[in-house]
This record gives C-alpha cells, sequence and structure tokens, in this order.
C-alpha cells in the first residue's frame, strides 16, 4: 500500500488511541508486523504555543516502520503553523484528527465537528500539505449525529484539499464507542474517492477482518482496541510466525517510556497499559486490584513479576 511517496510494508496500522500509542506501544507493534504507526493527537495550538507535555507525546523511536504524527485543530493557520514545526520533521505523515468524540474537542470545533462543515476540511487539510510537504492524512468518522452519514462527502472535501488517505471509524460521534462500525459507509467513502481507504473499527483477529475486508473493499485496515495488550495481533492477522512473553514486552515497553519520562509518568502511563497486558495471562482481575495500590513504578515492576 502507498500512501503519497511512502511504500508501507503492510497494509496493517496500529491506531492513534489518546493514552494508549505512546512510543513504547508503537515499538512493539511494528516488531509485531504493523506497516504504519501513529502518535496519539497532539494540539496544533499545543505545538505552535510549546504546551506543557506537547513534547511527551512526540517521542518515537527507530522501528524501520513509518510514522504518522497525528495533530488536531481547527484553525487553518495554526495547522499551516503546526506542520512547520520542526519538530515533526522526523515523521513521515501528518494525519489530521476529524473524528475524536470526546466533548471537549468538540466543543471547541474540533475532531469530529470538523464533519459538519467540510469546506474547512478542504482548507485544513491544504493547510497541512503546504506546511508540511509531506504526505496529510484524515481520520474521520460516519458522521456527528445517528444516521446523519457525511463521511462521503468529507471525505471527498479532504481529497480535494490534497489528502493522500482517509481513514474511516464507521460509528457516529453520538455512538462514541459504542455499538458496531458499519463498514457499508467505509465502501460508501472507497467507492467515492480515489486516494486509498482504511478501515478502522471492530478488527480483532483474522476472521473479523476478512469481514471488514469483504464488506468495506478498503486498502488498508486500522486495530485500535484490538491491539491493546497486544502487539502481537499484527503477526496473527498476517499469518506470521512470531514468538512473544508477555513479562518481556511489558519491561521493554516500560523502558522505553523511561528513557524519556520521569518515573511517576511512566507509572500512571502504564496503569492503562497493565490492564490489557493482563489480559494474556488471565490474571486481569488481580491486576486491576493491585493496580490500586501500586502508587509508583516499584510497585508497578513488582505487580509485574508478580502477575505478568
Amino acid at each position: 500500500m502507498r500512501i503519497g511517496d511512502i511504500e508501507l510494508k503492510s497494509n496493517l496500522m496500529f491506531a492513534p488511541i489518546a493514552g494508549f500509542s505512546d512510543a513504547g506501544a508503537r515499538h512493539l507493534s511494528a516488531r509485531y508486523g504493523a506497516g504504519l504507526l501513529y502518535t496519539e493527537m497532539v494540539s496544533a495550538k499545543g505545538l505552535v504555543y510549546r504546551g506543557r507535555g506537547t513534547e511527551d507525546l512526540l517521542h518515537t523511536t527507530d522501528t524501520g516502520v513509518p510514522v504518522a504524527v497525528q495533530i488536531f485543530g481547527s484553525e487553518p493557520e495554526f495547522i499551516f503553523k503546526a506542520c512547520r514545526d520542526e519538530r515533526l520533521q522526523k515523521f513521515d505523515i501528518v494525519d489530521i484528527n476529524m473524528g475524536c468524540p470526546v466533548r471537549k474537542i468538540v466543543s471547541n470545533g474540533e475532531g469530529s465537528a470538523l464533519m459538519e462543515n467540510p469546506s474547512l476540511i478542504t482548507e485544513i487539510v491544504k493547510s497541512a500539505k503546504e506546511g508540511s510537504r509531506k504526505p496529510v492524512t484524515v481520520k474521520i468518522r460516519a458522521g456527528v449525529k445517528m444516521g446523519e452519514i457525511l463521511a462521503v462527502e468529507c471525505a471527498v472535501a479532504a481529497e480535494r484539499g490534497g489528502a493522500d488517505m482517509v481513514a474511516v471509524h464507521p460509528r457516529f460521534r453520538e455512538q462514541m464507542y459504542a455499538g458496531s462500525a458499519d463498514h457499508t459507509i467505509t465502501k460508501m467513502v472507497k467507492e467515492a474517492v480515489k486516494i486509498p481507504v482504511v478501515a478502522n473499527g471492530d478488527i480483532v483477529d483474522k476472521e473479523s477482518l476478512e469481514r471488514v475486508k469483504e464488506i468495506s473493499g478498503a486498502d488498508g485496515f486500522m486495530i485500535a482496541r484490538g491491539a491493546l495488550g497486544k502487539p502481537y495481533v499484527f503477526s496473527d492477522l498476517q499469518g506470521l510466525e512470531y514468538t512473544y512473553d508477555n513479562r518481556s514486552a511489558v519491561l521493554e515497553h516500560i523502558e522505553i517510556l523511561r528513557s524519556t519520562l520521569p518515573d511517576r509518568v511512566v507509572a500512571n502511563m502504564m496503569k492503562l497499559h497493565l490492564c490489557h497486558y493482563a489480559k494474556n495471562t488471565g490474571n486481569t482481575k488481580a491486576v486491576r486490584m493491585a493496580l490500586a495500590t501500586a502508587t509508583d513504578l516499584d510497585g508497578i515492576l513488582k505487580l509485574v513479576d508478580e502477575y505478568l
């Protein structure tokens, strides 16, 4: 699969997920066969104003796999300025978030709120292309209100602005992450644009991947919740042979985060991940209970030794 001038070794991608798509999770996903990695979403204004915490989201490792930085914003001038930031030059692709359903983001006219203004989508993509001079992609939803499909019009608007790929999470903003992803909507987008289309939503195993392929006809497939605690899912989906040790993976994840972040931050970040890693061992309940008393990284490491 090709996105602009970037050739992917695999059309399976590790999605941008707030709180989860950190450098450690991306590194492990690349090892097990993800063809494209995404950062957590980063505020365009945060980049321009050098906001606190922005730098942490931009840390990445050398995996040999292309990495897209996902940014969000609603003002073309800030998107342009953010894309010119020297800290983004190490990334291969710029992705614009047009699907986040969280109220704080939507109330600012960002994320999925952009889908109610296709002409603004075109301008934002143009600004990102001009500012970054890299391939630019967008991630959209089915629409905002239940039953009112906006994905096709918004994908066409993004293509008009110069987008090199569109990823579709075919749930409506009102659904948040509930219900099922309707990949007939992804198919509608695929039939409406000439650029590659990526299907995102409800892909967790080979069976679900084949189902989404058949329904959507998409060019690529983005894995989100299905990859949490299971970086090896990318090998499973491709039928690749691999070896995996859960404890070693968790410890490596922690060390990658510790290379740039304070231990207290790493501890808090890993609390989210450990509940998912625990599902590989059958110790989910015990891990959740232990996390309630793990107040620092030493406590997290003790938990890993005992349960993972």
